[in-house]
Parts: structure tokens; C-alpha cells; sequence
């Protein structure tokens, strides 16, 4: 049965890593397009939206809307178009260890204004999530849930 309300999405497979150590392999549903930027929605913009939950899929075929406050972090594949996700800014290789103990290393980049564009300035302005990128993945990461960063050496 169809709509009118119904919007076309598409789906970013993700990995949800939760304080409580489990993890969550499955997709995430972005709209065709994004309410603040030209463009398809990216996953910094859904976890960003208003609201504590956002739906996911589990890969076994199980919908449930998932709570941003549990999450650590969320791992996913750069998309092929990384104009969402690029910024401009001052890079900064870190390590960062969360509350549970878990540690995750990468390149965050920090956008701040001249005179305040160091690491502690970024981690104490950044509200909701943040994006982390390695060699391997994207990285979403939940600041509530980080325990301390540190300036890699």
C-alpha cells in the first residue's frame, strides 16, 4: 500500500557499537534529500535530526529505532560522493577511548575559528556526533560517550 506520506530512502549499511559493548550490524534509511544542505541526506545529518531515535535494520531482516545516547560510535564506508562528509579544517590524528574502555584512533577535522582551532576547543564546541575517518572507515562518534582524546604523537 503506497502514501502520499511515504519518502523515498535509501540505505547506508552501518555498524552501531553501544556502551554497553554490544554491537549492531545492519542499514540506516537516509532521505533523497537533506532538510539543511543541498543533497542527499548523510548519516551526520540523521543523527543529528530532533529526536532520541532513528530507525535501522538489522541484517537478519529486524526493524527497531535505534537510541543515539547508547551509541559510542558508528562505523560505515565512505560513500563514493564525500562532499557530506569533507570539511575543511584544521586535521588532527587522534586516539580517543570511551567510556567503556574501547579506544579508536583516525583524523578528525577541526573547523573552529583562528585563535580557537585546537583539539580542545573542537571536543569542548562539538555537541551530538563527529565524524572520525581512518584507513579502514567513516567513524560517527557520539561525544556524550567519550571518556578522553589525545593528540597522536
Amino acid at each position: 500500500m503506497s502514501s502520499v506520506y511515504r519518502v523515498e530512502k535509501s540505505e547506508l549499511p552501518v555498524v552501531i557499537f553501544q556502551a554497553d559493548g554490544s554491537v549492531m550490524k545492519g542499514v540506516v534509511f537516509l532521505s533523497a534529500c537533506a532538510y539543511n544542505h543541498m543533497g542527499q541526506e548523510t548519516l551526520i545529518d540523521l543523527l543529528k535530526e530532533d529526536g532520541a531515535f532513528f530507525p535501522f535494520r538489522s541484517d537478519a531482516g529486524a526493524f527497531c529505532v535505534a537510541n543515539k545516547q547508547t551509541i559510542t560510535h558508528l562505523r560505515f564506508d565512505p560513500p563514493q560522493d564525500t562532499q557530506g562528509y569533507e570539511s575543511l579544517g584544521y586535521r588532527e590524528d587522534v586516539d580517543i577511548r570511551f567510556v567503556g574502555g574501547e579506544q579508536l584512533s583516525g583524523i578528525v577535522t577541526i573547523e573552529m575559528p583562528e585563535g580557537r582551532n585546537r583539539l580542545f576547543d573542537f571536543i569542548n564546541s562539538a555537541s551530538g556526533f563527529f565524524l572520525l575517518q581512518n584507513q579502514e572507515a567513516y567513524y560517527m562518534i557520539n561525544i556524550t560517550q567519550i571518556r578522553d582524546v589525545s593528540p597522536k604523537k
